[in-house]
């Protein structure tokens, strides 16, 4: 009861726009939605009849003159409907939540697009719904949602999963686009939409895994369907390669764990970058290894027990690989992302900083200790500077490495090579509860 009740709190305040101030107060409406649908049936008379206001669709007429809705178009709304195979695109033309003609066109090329592109690669479609607007296509609407801080959801109004743990979906996105003050409105439209439809993908497997898996990988396919737009390598500086002390994020940086699901969820869409780069075989201009994930959390076709890290470690292992291994060295390559990172150096990506104590060596004193106590899924690393450029031996808890040419004393000093820095991590494993 206690979570469902959160979860109504949370949802209350996303449609309302309420947060604590910066961007990393906002939480994408997909996911506070997602906790509510799942957990509503938890909640009992005002509480879930507040519930089932907040989930019902732009064109549900409200029982509550005070509606507290996002979208609601209003009785006797005049509308509009465009539909392809499997989707249709809704809007209307006056009032609150008026789009253009124009507009509304663009938004339903850029959702065919963005719907071709991800079954060509593979991806299952959006679950039927119950034919809420007349069939069971995937229902989309425009309205003016950016007035709450979003810029595109997407939800169920379902009493429940389809099969399993998959629900379907209906998504909405901004009528415009026209207040932000970073990106066009069409590009901006772009990604909002390759990220909310990937959402409404991964509820056809399981709407109910983790969320910083959800987020993650919706937030790098944005850049895999609308690679000129790059809106999400600013996020980076939210995750692992971020600096706590450059944003003023405290969540930022390798010594928060890679599963915590915050607006470090965003940032840590570097993780399927690193991976997917390593891993480049691709169907339709997509990688596989996103999708093989997604597969391996399907639980349509009867009881799967597999998590976010548990799908992924049997995707890992199928490459020959492991999620230990791979982590290890994502870690090691945010120390030095333009020797790694295919765009690092046109998009800027940031360098995870050091959290170790910078070890300066001497002639006379030729080792030194550095102690890190590690969180699942962290990193520590730190510089050590020798009095020459030779070999030095250092310990990383309790293994022995040898690292050579370490005679480098800053990282801002342009190489090459990696910068003379030692990494220790962390790659156990554990699921938040």
């Amino acid at each position: 009861m206690a979570a469902a009740q959160a979860a109504l709190a949370e949802a209350e305040a996303v449609v309302s726009g309420e947060t604590s101030g910066g961007a990393e107060s906002h939480r994408d409406p997909t996911l506070a939605m997602r906790d509510l649908f799942v957990a509503k049936y938890a909640l009992r008379g005002d509480d879930l009849a507040d519930a089932e206001r907040l989930l019902l669709r732009p064109t549900t007429p409200p029982d509550d003159p005070n509606d507290p809705r996002d979208i609601y178009y209003g009785e006797g709304a005049d509308l509009q409907t465009q539909c392809g195979d499997t989707f249709c695109l809704h809007w209307v033309e006056e009032g609150e939540h008026a789009a253009t003609a124009e507009f509304a066109a663009t938004a339903f090329d850029t959702i065919g697009h963005v719907a071709g592109v991800y079954a060509a690669a593979g991806f299952r479609a959006p679950l039927p719904d119950e034919g809420q607007e007349g069939d069971t296509r995937t229902d989309f609407y425009l309205g003016d949602i950016d007035q709450y801080g979003a810029l595109g959801f997407c939800r169920s109004d379902a009493d429940g999963p389809v099969v399993g743990s998959a629900w379907y979906a209906y998504c909405g996105f901004d009528n415009d686009y026209a207040n932000s003050p970073w990106l066009d409105p069409t590009s901006l439209l772009q990604i909002t939409v390759a990220h909310e439809y990937f959402h409404a993908v991964q509820f056809a497997y399981d709407a109910e895994d983790d969320g910083w898996l959800m987020e993650s990988t919706a937030t790098a396919m944005e850049d895999e369907l609308y690679d000129d737009v790059n809106d999400n390598a600013f996020f980076l500086n939210y995750g692992q390669m971020g600096d706590p002390d450059s944003l003023g994020y405290p969540l930022a940086g390798p010594s928060t764990p890679l599963d915590t699901f915050d607006f470090t969820a965003y940032g840590n869409w570097g993780f399927w970058r690193y991976l997917t780069e390593q891993h480049a075989d691709e169907t339709a201009g997509v990688p596989n290894l996103v999708r093989e994930v997604w597969e391996a959390l399907d639980t349509t076709q009867g009881p799967n027990a597999a998590f976010s890290l548990r799908a992924l470690d049997e995707v890992l292992a199928a490459r020959g690989t492991s999620t230990p291994q791979e982590y290890v060295a994502f870690a090691a390559a945010n120390q030095h992302p333009t020797d790694v990172y295919e765009e690092a150096v046109e998009q800027f990506y940031p360098t995870a900083p050091n959290t170790l104590e910078t070890v300066q060596l001497s002639r006379q004193g030729s080792t030194a200790t550095r102690t890190a106590i590690l969180d699942h899924l962290t990193s520590a690393t730190g510089e050590v500077l020798p009095p020459s450029p030779a070999a030095v031996r250092s310990r990383c808890g309790s293994t022995s490495v040898t690292r050579a040419s370490l005679g480098r004393p800053s990282r801002s000093t342009a190489s090459t090579a990696p910068p003379p820095r030692r990494t220790c991590l962390s790659t156990g494993r554990e699921r938040a509860a």
